[in-house]
């Protein structure tokens, strides 16, 4: 659903930047014009500090936070090059974080999944400058909710607005992995564009990134040390690149930027999987992920196949006009996805806007997506994630009343989601 858009071109995520006598490492989290850089001083230890090629274990301390997060994992993966990532899960040794962790807000120490059987629950929230980006405003909401999530979500692009290749987003892979949670990137090829280019902040004509540029070994070099760099991670990574593609709103999308077929999209996927594969990470779990809504053509004619991927995934919304149930937008496309593949489903994004004829409309949406339709009719869905954000001019964000807030904390306390992110 995200977009970038960016309004400065002198840094890029993953950045390391000099200010004064001290180093600065910066990224960025953007959502919908908004555009967002977390600092963090970067503690040098006597070699190349959080850079691409860096030490494999080096300590950085969040500002205001008291913590002291490991951001690189201490050793490689071995693997056979023929084993699609995911296949596997053998990771070297790492920080212990099954206990509950401290909540920077208030202090208070936040229950997480208590592990039984259910559904892994997890979140996207929009980053604000005034909660501390996205692992500030993250916090704020495990806080406001009463527990840790299992799955905590950020959209990262390829590249930036002056050219440069965005890495491998590890400050925030190693907040979610010191709080319990996996990370989940969603991993968009595309440049970041500007306000000037499109009010919208979709720029669909980027031939750079077509499909067939995706599979022509172009990006190959990049692809490959991103897929180093979260191997170096070692923890499980939900990667979703890609989404949406049936959907015409992407660069990759079919039936824009010269992209015509369903099979560019299968071989564009399964080549960069392939670069995963033979650089070892089997950490990284794939998400393939279609858009509920769009009819044609068939999700599924978009499937690579269950060797190329670990989690089935849908994205769907109630935009209202007309008001949907969350089952009337997911079951077509979860019936047809799941009838391709054996894979577990992932509902990796959903939202209801408000209505306001109704102030109680959301809350009951909620409660009842939740609570009883995905329980009760799609008995595949292993994980559910809620996009807490605006997106495309829809509002979605649970702090749109308190009855909508109120309701997901409820089904964030039911049974039906006490289950870990699976390994």
């Amino acid at each position: 659903m995200l977009t970038m858009r960016h309004q400065q071109e002198d840094v890029s995520e993953g950045a390391n930047v000099q200010r004064g006598h001290e180093t600065i490492h910066e990224w960025r989290t953007n959502d919908q014009g908004d555009d967002v850089i977390i600092r963090e001083p970067v503690k040098n230890h006597g070699a190349e500090a959080l850079g691409l090629t860096g030490i494999r274990r080096t300590w950085a301390r969040l500002v205001g936070r008291g913590m002291v997060l490991l951001l690189t994992g201490a050793g490689l993966v071995a693997c056979s090059s023929s084993t699609p990532p995911g296949e596997t899960t053998t990771r070297p040794t790492v920080p212990d974080t099954s206990a509950p962790q401290t909540s920077a807000q208030g202090g208070a120490s936040l229950p997480g999944p208590t592990g039984a059987s259910g559904i892994a629950l997890g979140i996207y929230v929009k980053p604000e400058p005034s909660q501390g980006g996205q692992i500030g405003a993250l916090q704020g909401f495990e806080t406001s909710v009463g527990r840790r999530l299992a799955i905590l979500q950020t959209f990262t692009g390829w590249q930036t607005q002056s050219g440069a290749m965005i890495p491998f987003p590890e400050a925030f892979a190693s907040y979610a992995a010191s709080t319990g949670a996996t990370p989940m990137i969603t991993w968009q090829p595309e440049q970041a564009v500007t306000a000037s280019e499109t009010p919208t902040g979709l720029l669909l004509d980027q031939p750079n990134f077509s499909l067939a540029q995706l599979s022509s070994g172009r990006y190959d070099g990049y692809i490959r040390a991103w897929a180093d760099q979260a191997k170096r991670f070692g923890r499980t990574i939900y990667v979703r690149p890609m989404q949406e593609m049936n959907d015409p709103v992407y660069p990759w999308s079919i039936g824009v930027n010269g992209n015509t077929d369903p099979d560019e999209f299968i071989a564009a996927w399964r080549h960069i999987v392939g670069i995963f594969a033979s650089e070892g990470a089997t950490n990284v779990q794939f998400v393939w992920c279609v858009g509920a809504n769009p009819a044609s053509p068939s999700p599924a004619e978009f499937f690579p196949g269950d060797s190329y991927t670990s989690w089935i995934a849908l994205d769907g919304y109630n935009r209202g006009n007309p008001w949907k149930s969350f089952t009337s937008i997911f079951s077509a496309a979860y019936t047809e996805i799941t009838t391709v593949s054996s894979r577990p489903v992932m509902v990796a994004e959903m939202g209801s806007v408000e209505n306001e004829s109704d102030p109680t409309a959301k809350a009951d949406w909620i409660t009842s997506a939740l609570g009883q339709e995905i329980p009760q009719a799609f008995p595949r869905v292993g994980a559910v994630l809620y996009f807490d954000a605006p997106g495309r001019g829809f509002s979605y964000a649970l702090s749109s009343s308190s009855a909508a807030l109120d309701a997901f904390k409820v089904q964030a306390a039911s049974a039906h989601y006490q289950g870990d992110a699976p390994t």
